[in-house]
This record gives structure tokens, sequence and C-alpha cells, in this order.
């Protein structure tokens, strides 16, 4: 079969095939950057509010959110803007408008906001997803130092029609944060 291949390419040879091959390559990719597209078109490039949040201090109710892949760097852009109505100032990463950054994890389904509200690790687990490691988000309680936290945003289509993500905050330092974050387009 090799050698039919080969062959086949008119006198070209190996470099006839090396050609053959980055092509189909190049397509493989292709059709794996229009799969992240499809699974996250509804949340790409639409801005988000925060509805409700038990992190206010980081997630401000009334904030604005928008998701952003960027494709030269493989990953979600997170871009915060401050609108006169919200609660209190996006702060550290957060106040860099496009600073915090969040892979995709494809999942086999969608989440539901009771399956997040339940938190049953198996079930998360299944369901697509955002991830971000070592965001700052305020200071730490020890004087001069900053602390870090996870974040994990669960992909959620609303029964109402709308895009949802809920936030939820994983801090190292104190193993799991309080609370989390809703988020509406």
């Amino acid at each position: 079969m090799f050698l039919r291949l080969t062959t086949g390419i008119k006198g070209y040879g190996m470099r006839g095939l090396a050609a053959a091959l980055l092509l189909m390559g190049a397509t493989f990719v292709a059709a794996q950057d229009a799969q992240l597209d499809s699974v996250l078109d509804g949340w790409l490039g639409k801005e988000f509010t925060v509805q409700s949040s038990t992190l206010n201090e980081n997630m401000p109710i009334g904030g604005k959110l928008t998701f952003i892949f960027d494709s030269s760097d493989n990953v979600v852009r997170v871009c915060t803007r401050s609108v006169s109505n919200q609660r209190s100032q996006w702060k550290m990463d957060f106040a860099n408008p496009c600073g915090v950054t969040m892979t995709f994890t494809r999942g086999t389904r969608f989440c539901t906001m009771e399956d997040v509200k339940a938190g049953n690790a198996e079930v998360l687990s299944s369901c697509h997803r955002l991830r971000s490691h070592d965001v700052a988000m305020r200071p730490a309680k020890v004087k001069g130092t900053i602390e870090l936290n996870d974040m994990i945003a669960f992909l959620i289509n609303g029964n109402d029609g709308h895009k949802y993500m809920s936030i939820l905050i994983d801090s190292p330092a104190r193993v799991t944060e309080e609370g989390g974050a809703v988020v509406k387009h």
C-alpha cells in the first residue's frame, strides 16, 4: 500500500507524500477548531452579566464579562467591563480587561444549574467547562502576599433559551471557596 501511494504522486516521491500528510494534518486541526467553536459558539464574543454572586468582592453583581477565543494561544480570554450599576469594581487580575485566561475541556454534555448545585464530581466531570489556574482575585490574609485561585466555569444552556455559566472558585489556601457566581447572556 505504501508503494502504491508514493508512486501515485507522480514522481514527487517522499516530498509529495509529506505534502499530502501535511494537508491532511491541517484539515484535522481545522476540524478540531471547528468542534471547539461549535460547542462554545453561544458563549464566545457575547457579553454576560453577573446575575448572582456570593463572591461579590471577586465577581461583582452587575459586572460584565465577555469570553473571547484566542487561537494564537489556544485559550479563552475573560474580558471584564465595569458599568455604573455594578456593586463593586473588578479587582486584581480581573481589573486588567482581558487578563484572565481559561482552557476549554470538552465534556459529553452541558451541565444544568441543578448539576452544579448538587456538586457531584462524577457528573460535573462529564460537562463542558472552562478552567483557569492561578488567578489573583484578592490579597491574601498574610500582609504583602496575593492569594491565587482556580476558577471553573460550567457552560449551561438555560431552559429559558439563555446561555449561562456557573463559575466556581477554588482556593488552594482554603481547599474550596464558599459560593460561586452565575453569569447570563
